[in-house]
């Protein structure tokens, strides 16, 4: 039996690549100014990885002055990109509601019609696909649609999944970049701006707040006392296996609330609403939940916030983004797969104090990742740590590294460089030595 990818994403995409190089009207000749150039930044992933490109549109823009960014994204992060200065366009990917159709049909008419609708007759100077991993969202698939003069993305090379299910996607790609080391999201999709012969300035986070958006958290938070500790709990997760159990959530604020008067807000989505209602009944005191609100009035509410604590999601990088003190409870085991989509060396939260826990190893088969759909490996944090974590958050106003088991600060200067303990190191060079593979093919601008 064919895998699902085969046919839904890797099908779809040799075509438009085979119709790009054969059957479409040849690119215009003439070379692209890099105080004119316009340009496409194709983000078809979930929020975490949007929050994660924000610094990749600002560097974009101070590397190529004059340019015009347009961002293509999903609909439901439209709302988060909208006030960014360094963003002159957004086009959104609205999904299909047709529910008797498969998902992934959906996926691919969704794209279809965006093309058509919102892409077709443009013309661009460069398409930029900034997914690193598998691309199962048709990034590529619209890129090579899309009439660009170059086209800019990561190696099918990249990682062992990826050179199953993206299996020549490099010709898609004028300019292709090679899998590089292990390092975090942010860094490697700053990787573009060197590729493209920029230089990156600043790697920090970009949500923009209007004082709309502020007033919204004020109002929301009028009646918690000044002397409270607002602490945000981010009860969500793609998958049931990345959700530590509620009890644990409110045995660790129970504890704390001995030392700390604390004001819980649970930040949720609307599918989630149940589950926030259930965390309610276990605390000692009542709290504020907010669900599925738009994200940037999340935003305002986690800015105000001393402390968040969660599962890795969204929310999470959220909460990165606003400096907000910021703990996530990782399923991955820390001498795990440092490249899996679930390493905190990849996704850990973009800020100076963040503290991801995970489990020292893995439980029973799991030893390069988790492999249950359950909650498994992420029952392994402990209540205490989850505490200790806290505590050591809230005493500190200084900078703090990344994982307390691996030990990463992600960088926010091209001179810094994340501290690793040994062990780290180890699996880090190993992972890096697979990466050289791939070889680079830098564009070719003026």
């Amino acid at each position: 039996m064919l895998p699902p990818l085969f046919l839904s994403v890797r099908v779809p995409t040799k075509l438009a690549i085979f119709w790009r190089a054969h059957l479409a009207p040849a690119a215009r000749d003439d070379s692209p100014r890099r105080d004119t150039l316009t340009l496409l930044v194709i983000r078809l992933d979930g929020l975490g990885d949007v929050v994660l490109t924000t610094p990749l549109f600002r560097e974009l823009k101070r590397a190529f002055p004059g340019s015009c960014c347009t961002v293509v994204v999903q609909e439901a992060f439209r709302q988060l990109l909208v006030t960014n200065p360094h963003i002159d366009e957004i086009i959104s990917l609205r999904p299909l509601r047709t529910v008797w159709l498969p998902a992934r049909v959906r996926t691919l008419l969704s794209v279809l019609r965006l093309y058509w609708g919102r892409l077709r007759g443009r013309r661009f100077d460069l398409a930029i696909s900034p997914r690193w991993d598998v691309d199962d969202q048709l990034a590529t698939f619209l890129a090579s649609l899309v009439d660009a003069k170059q086209r800019v993305g990561y190696t099918e090379l990249a990682s062992p999944a990826k050179q199953r299910h993206n299996r020549g996607f490099d010709t898609a790609f004028s300019a292709c970049l090679a899998a590089g080391p292990v390092q975090h999201e942010v860094l490697r999709n700053l990787e573009i701006v060197s590729a493209l012969g920029g230089k990156v300035e600043d790697s920090k986070l970009d949500i923009s707040l209007t004082q709309h958006d502020r007033e919204f958290a004020s109002k929301l938070l009028a009646n918690v006392p000044a002397s409270s500790t607002l602490v945000a709990v981010g009860i969500g997760g793609r998958s049931a296996s990345r959700r530590w159990p509620l009890e644990n959530y409110a045995q660790s604020l129970a504890q704390l609330w001995k030392e700390h008067r604390m004001q819980p807000v649970i930040i949720c989505s609307d599918g989630e609403w149940e589950e926030a209602c259930k965390l309610d009944k276990l605390l000692c005191c009542e709290a504020i939940i907010i669900s599925g609100a738009p994200l940037r009035k999340v935003c305002a509410v986690l800015e105000r916030c001393d402390l968040f604590i969660g599962n890795d999601s969204g929310s999470a990088h959220l909460a990165g983004a606003m400096n907000c003190k910021t703990i996530v409870i990782s399923r991955h085991p820390s001498g795990g797969d440092p490249n899996h989509a679930n390493s905190p060396i990849r996704f850990a939260p973009y800020c100076d104090r963040v503290r991801v826990l995970q489990p020292e190893a893995g439980l029973e088969a799991c030893r390069a990742e988790c492999l249950s759909s359950e909650p498994h490996c992420i029952k392994a944090v402990s209540v205490e740590q989850a505490v200790a974590a806290v505590r050591e958050l809230l005493r500190s106003d200084q900078s703090l590294p990344s994982c307390i088991q691996a030990k990463v600060s992600p960088p926010h200067s091209d001179h810094s460089r994340p501290a690793i303990d040994p062990a780290a190191a180890v699996a880090l060079s190993r992972a890096a030595e697979l990466s050289k593979v791939a070889r680079n093919r830098t564009a070719d601008l003026p």
